[in-house]
């Protein structure tokens, strides 16, 4: 499906367009994928419904860097408005494109999620679903250090939904992906394992309901993991320094 056969109407209700644009990334060849909160919203039932449920004002896809200049083709040829100045200016890390009428808009990473920390997505925006990856999509919650609770609730719904499994299949949360980040940088460990914890305390305040799994035993799975997996040389140099250097970045010092 070539980008100028993307239907340009974009629809009225943000659930429904994340859904359309992100499949027609999908059939249109381009490593282009949803992520964010729309993309826990189209593969966690449990988000779906109270406690969890909420408005969503925008919505977010990573691209391959050589898929760039493609995907600003797709979105134009999907109905959106390019915000030229700053895509020629930050082009190489991100795109912005607004909606015609203004509703929301949609942010576009290429390569990588720098936010308190980087998480490098080369090679890992080419599944088969519309989606990033699911533990692709929870790191990019969990390495919030200032979190917010709708990030939290995202975190506890894939946990109730998805089973932790050792393998990249579209429905499980890949762990081998997640302990190997943590078991390398331990700034990101450390956030990590501070928002899991975190996360737990928010099931306990909100418990998902007719989820598969129970997203506190998730949880506590996960934190011994990560604990009893193999950390590098600099993961051990770093962890002697501990709080004493601050180890994540801040939303000024990204935008910088």
């Amino acid at each position: 499906m070539a980008a100028g056969a993307v239907d340009g109407h974009p629809r009225d209700d943000i659930r429904a367009e994340a859904e359309r644009v992100a499949n027609a990334a999908v059939a249109s060849g381009l490593q282009l994928r949803l992520m964010g909160g729309m993309a826990v919203y189209l593969t966690s039932p449990s988000v779906r419904r109270p406690p969890f449920a909420r408005e969503y004002g925008d919505f977010d896809f990573a691209v391959s860097a050589k898929d760039a200049r493609g995907a600003s083709a797709f979105f134009e040829a999907a109905g959106y408005v390019p915000e030229k100045m700053f895509n020629a200016l930050h082009g190489a890390q991100r795109l912005n494109f607004r909606h015609p009428e203004g509703r929301w808009p949609i942010d576009v990473v290429v390569d990588e999620v720098r936010m308190s920390h980087r998480i490098d997505l080369r090679g890992r925006i080419n599944g088969p679903g519309p989606t990033l990856y699911l533990a692709d999509l929870l790191l990019t919650k969990l390495q919030i250090w200032e979190i917010n609770s709708k990030d939290l609730g995202d975190i506890v719904c894939l946990l109730a939904d998805h089973e932790l499994a050792d393998g990249e299949a579209m429905d499980v949360i890949d762990r081998p992906r997640i302990l190997s980040l943590a078991g390398a940088d331990w700034g990101l460990c450390h956030t990590l394992e501070r928002n899991l914890r975190r996360a737990a305390e928010e099931a306990h305040r909100r418990v998902p309901v007719e989820s598969p799994f129970e997203s506190i035993a998730q949880v506590d799975s996960l934190l011994a993991a990560i604990d009893a997996a193999p950390k590098s040389l600099g993961w051990l140099a770093r962890a002697r320094v501990g709080e004493r250097v601050r180890w994540y970045e801040t939303p000024e010092e990204v935008r910088h």
